[in-house]
Parts: C-alpha cells; structure tokens; sequence
C-alpha cells in the first residue's frame, strides 16, 4: 500500500525547524520531499550534537525520508536546475525572512505563473507587514514577545522561557502542514493552487486559546504557576520519598474524593475542610491545598502513589527521562522510536505520531548529508551534465564563508579548512 501523500512533490527550500519540520511530516505521509539547500551548508547543520563530531543530529533528524540536494541559487545554472525542480512540484515550502524568496527569484507570483498548480507554503516568525515584518525569529524569542513565555516558570519567581523544546517550532511546522493538506484537496476541485501563509507569532496565539479566553473573559492576565494548573486543583507535580516528582491530576470531583481516600487521614481531613469542597474554592485556596498534598506524598516512592492513585482512578504519572521513556514497554509498542544507523554513528529517532490503516506512513529512512541526492535528482531532471550533479557531500561539518569570493564554485563541494 501507498501513502496519503504519493505522488504528491515537495519543493523544500526550508531551513531552521519550522520549514524542515513541516516537510518532513509530509514526507512521511509519502510525499518525494526534495530539500534544496546551500552548498555550504543550512542553520541546522552546524548545531550541536554532532554525531561522530561531524554531523548534526538535528539535521539528520528534521530531513529524515527526504532527498537531499545542494544548490547555490546565486548561480545562474544552478538557479535554472531549481526551477525544473520547482515546475514538477506539487508543493513549494519556503521559511526564510519576507522578502528572501522573492529576491532570489522564487517568489509567488513567478513560481504560480511557471506552475498555476502549485501550493506555495510560506512561513515567517512575525507576518509580512507591521514594523517587525523584516526581523527572524527563533522559537525562544517569539515564546517572549507572543506572552507564550508569561506562563512559564514557578509562582512568584523569575521569568522563564522553554529552551528544551521547540513547541512554537513544532507548532507551527504542524500547522503548515495542516494548510497544504487543505489547499492540496482545494486543489482538486478548482485545478488551481494558491499561497498560503503562516506565522509562528500567529500559531502561538492559537495555541494559547484558553489563556486569552481568560484574559478576554476577565481582563486579567495568567500568572506563572509552576507546574500548577490554572483550571483545577489540586493539579501539579509533587515531590515523593525517592525524590521522583510526580504529577496529579485532578479534573473532577470523583477524582478529588479519590485523591483523599488515597490520601488517608490526611485526605479525610481535606475532604472535610469546606475551603476544598469544590473546584472553585479549591483553586481559590491552591497553595495550602497544594503544600497539605505535598507533605504527605513526600512520605511515599512514587511507585507506591501510582498504585495508591491508580487503584483509585487518580489520573498520575512520574516525570519520566527521555533514557527511560526510550525503552519503556509503552513506546516501544507503539513504534514511537526508531533505531538508524548512519555512517556517523547510532541515530534515535522519533516515528511517525499517527496511524493510518488504509495509507501506511513511509518507514523512517535517513537521508544523509546535505546534497547526498545530487546525482540522483539531476538525473531525474535530464540534466545529468549539470556541474551540481558532481557535488560530493562534505565528510565534516560544513563551515560558512565569510566573504562570496570564498565560497566554492557551483556543484563543487567545499574545501577542508
């Protein structure tokens, strides 16, 4: 069986997480993702860890089941090989400032007119207009200025922003590909594509819904809360006996009356106590609830509250490593991890998050270096000739140039420093 997305051509001309995040979903579902990057090397490959001290984890992974090919579209040959790529395409995905595309010569207007097809995807941190429309943005800088950060860090304390995760990245990236999916079934009906546009400032304000239907609804913002919950209590993580946090989840009031039975003494106490007699007050009175819960799970392991709470229907689960998440029955079930090998070393991945019964999902591959696909893709193009086809992907990482004079001809790999 094939994928959702057969057939389906992907012109990616991304960089950064938020462009390679999004195509390689697509890629996923099936689609021929073609990566087109700089000779010398994207943001991605030069940040760390680098497997074998050569190769960027994180490239390998945000260009898993792609087919990589390297093309300075600064040269005119090479340009001419991006547009028989492009006028194949299906999809056109671009994540590089306002105006960046454009001024290459790949800009809406001319990619529709060569291709009337074409689902043209083009993401940016801040929008096309507006006084910060020419500025970059990275995903702890928009988790700042959207009040996405604002929620963060404990009660009282210092202000946070989330570095471990790219949940504005990712978020976006998913949303991208929510949008082609859409204009790709438009497509359809009407035989023509069409441009989409995103912002990384507009997804964080959608996934912040809740706490902006608080502030619209109140007109008060959201404190940091730590690990608490802004809609129940008792709802946060606690500390137990082998210094194992765990996090409790109270949503309802059967899970509440279950929390004190498991509670003992303590639980009857709190149960009888009219300040926690309904979600409401509970969160009104939050912190000695919270420290009353505290003392006594700090008395237990957290392998006993988990029997204690679970045999009491208590939703709970310790904060688990990612060491201990990687083997953990659960994952290892689901297929949620993959196992590559790469000529840099052992690669972990992460599989693809959802199932289809009827369209499987492409089995996780590796793509290898940036233009590991040159020969390849050219050929495909009829340009066997084309000096790119000859481009050797670098055995080290790439390194930038400082001036244009330095960079390598067009299609020739760059020298060792």
């Amino acid at each position: 069986m094939t994928g959702a997305l057969d057939g389906i051509r992907v012109f990616d001309l991304t960089l950064a997480v938020v462009g390679p995040w999004a195509t390689k979903l697509l890629a996923q579902m099936g689609a021929d993702v073609v990566k087109v990057g700089a000779p010398d090397g994207e943001l991605l490959d030069f940040v760390p860890p680098y497997m074998g001290g050569a190769q960027s984890s994180a490239f390998l992974d945000t260009n898993l089941n792609k087919r990589l090919v390297a093309l300075d579209l600064k040269v005119e040959a090479d340009r001419e090989a991006a547009w028989a790529l492009l006028e194949r395409a299906d999809v056109f995905v671009e994540n590089m400032r306002p105006g960046a595309a454009d001024r290459l010569g790949f800009s809406y207007e001319a990619a529709s007119a060569r291709n009337p097809r074409l689902v043209y995807a083009s993401a940016c941190a801040y929008g096309r207009v507006g006084p910060m429309a020419t500025q970059a943005g990275v995903d702890p800088l928009v988790q700042a200025f959207s009040g996405y950060a604002s929620l963060n860090g404990p009660e009282g304390g210092p202000g946070e922003m989330n570095r471990f995760l790219a949940n504005i990245d990712i978020t976006t990236a998913s949303m991208l590909v929510e949008a082609v999916l859409q204009a790709l079934i438009a497509r359809e009906r009407t035989g023509r594509g069409q441009k989409i546009e995103l912002t990384m400032l507009g997804a964080s304000l959608a996934v912040q819904a809740t706490r902006l239907a608080d502030y619209l609804a109140t007109g008060e913002t959201t404190p940091p809360r730590g690990s608490a919950s802004a809609t129940t209590a008792p709802h946060e993580a606690f500390r137990c006996a082998d210094e194992v946090w765990l996090a409790v989840g109270v949503e309802r009031e059967a899970q509440w009356d279950g929390l004190c039975r498991a509670l003992g003494p303590v639980g009857a106490r709190l149960a009888a106590d009219d300040r926690y007699a309904t979600n409401a007050s509970r969160l009104a009175h939050r912190q000695p609830l919270a420290e009353a819960v505290a003392a006594e799970v700090r008395r237990e392991p957290a392998a006993a509250w988990e029997v204690l709470l679970g045999r009491e229907g208590v939703p709970c689960g310790r904060i688990r490593r990612f060491d201990e998440l990687r083997h953990h029955a659960q994952a290892t079930a689901n297929g949620w991890f993959c196992e590559l090998d790469t000529p840099w070393g052992h690669l972990c991945a992460e599989g693809p998050p959802w199932r289809f019964s009827g369209t499987p999902t492409r089995p996780v591959r590796l793509a290898g270096a940036n233009g590991a696909h040159n020969a390849e893709v050219l050929a495909e193009l009829a340009l066997h000739d084309h000096p790119a086809a000859a481009f050797a992907p670098r055995a080290g990482r790439p390194r930038r140039w400082a001036r244009t004079s330095e960079r390598p001809a067009a299609g020739q790999p760059p020298e060792e420093p």
